[in-house]
């Protein structure tokens, strides 16, 4: 039977690629890890690990081996914690991915949770792309979209994402400023290609729920997969673009961009944090999404001009 601490030792190593990093995290010599991980392969008569002086990665029976300790390590965490009851605290390392251009939304809530549990270990994987939970070994996901795929996966619906229409000063002194969305024909467009597809209808919503709404075929000019790459186009005069409304709060202030079309806002996509599913969500998974759900639910009015949503289902 293999000791706790080499299992875990080994899982450390694995997700950090490193004997170093696993060795402070554990307290311990890169020395003692290293022979941990050998008395382990030792006992399962396996390679688990491919060491080079620059790279220390897990081979295919590390990545399978990886996968099945990690359940069995979080599952006895779980039992530890349940038994020792308020008295432990949640602690571990919890990984998460998110895409770049919430940066600025996420890092405050991100803060404070480091704060009020440091034996949390917060290891954040920036990344435009969709990330497998698996192949990746991800606890949690901040994610984008109108309308998630199905999945085994937990979607907890943090808040709208009303996007608004925004162009540079120069740009509307050389080309004038669209008063109704039919007027956007005339302008060149720039948007975030992950959030609308080309040819899809744009739904225009109207802030005072006054006149109708409208929905408007628009052909970009420049579409692009990252949100603060179209920002900076829009900065520099490339043409109208539409926006999430919190990430260019600043440079509204600034008068870097303006608003335009400001009676209507565009609606459908939002912000997700995901998790696995399971009858046993681990301590620092559940504090983690708690603490998230409570801070959106205070700032969600205040960050996107409207009500927060409620979660699509929960533990």
């Amino acid at each position: 039977m293999a000791d706790v601490v080499d299992l875990r030792a080994f899982c450390l190593v694995a997700d950090l690629r490193s004997l170093t990093g696993a060795s402070k995290i554990l307290g311990e010599s890169k020395a003692t890890v290293s022979r941990r991980i050998a008395r382990l392969e030792q006992s399962l008569d396996v390679s688990l690990l491919r060491r080079s002086p620059r790279l220390v990665e897990p081979t295919e029976d590390g990545v399978a081996y990886r996968m099945r300790v990690g359940e069995i390590l979080e599952l006895l965490g779980d039992a530890n914690t349940a038994v020792r009851g308020a008295r432990a605290a949640p602690s571990g390392r919890l990984r998460i991915t998110a895409p770049p251009e919430f940066g600025s939304v996420l890092a405050p809530h991100i803060a404070a949770f480091a704060e009020r549990y440091p034996e949390v270990l917060l290891d954040l994987v920036i990344a435009q792309q969709i990330l497998d939970f698996e192949t990746e070994h991800l606890d949690m996901a901040f994610r984008v979209g109108i309308k998630l795929p199905d999945s085994p996966l937990i979607a907890h619906r943090l808040f709208a994402l009303q996007s608004s229409t925004v162009a540079s000063p120069a740009y509307l002194r050389d080309h004038g400023r669209p008063k109704q969305p039919k007027d956007l024909s005339k302008h060149r467009i720039v948007f975030l290609s992950a959030m609308f597809a080309h040819h899809r209808p744009l739904p225009f919503v109207r802030v005072d729920g006054k006149g109708p709404d409208v929905d408007l075929r628009v052909h970009p000019a420049i579409a692009a997969s990252d949100m603060n790459f179209v920002k900076e186009l829009a900065i520099a005069g490339a043409g109208v673009a539409f926006l999430p409304a919190m990430c260019v709060v600043r440079e509204i202030k600034e008068g870097s961009l303006v608003p335009v079309l400001a009676q209507y806002v565009l609606c459908g996509a939002a912000l997700y944090l995901m998790h696995g599913g399971g009858r046993f969500l681990p301590p620092k998974v559940r504090v983690f999404r708690d603490f998230i759900l409570d801070a959106f639910a205070a700032t969600g009015r205040r960050l996107n001009g409207m009500s927060n949503g409620t979660s699509q289902s929960k533990d």
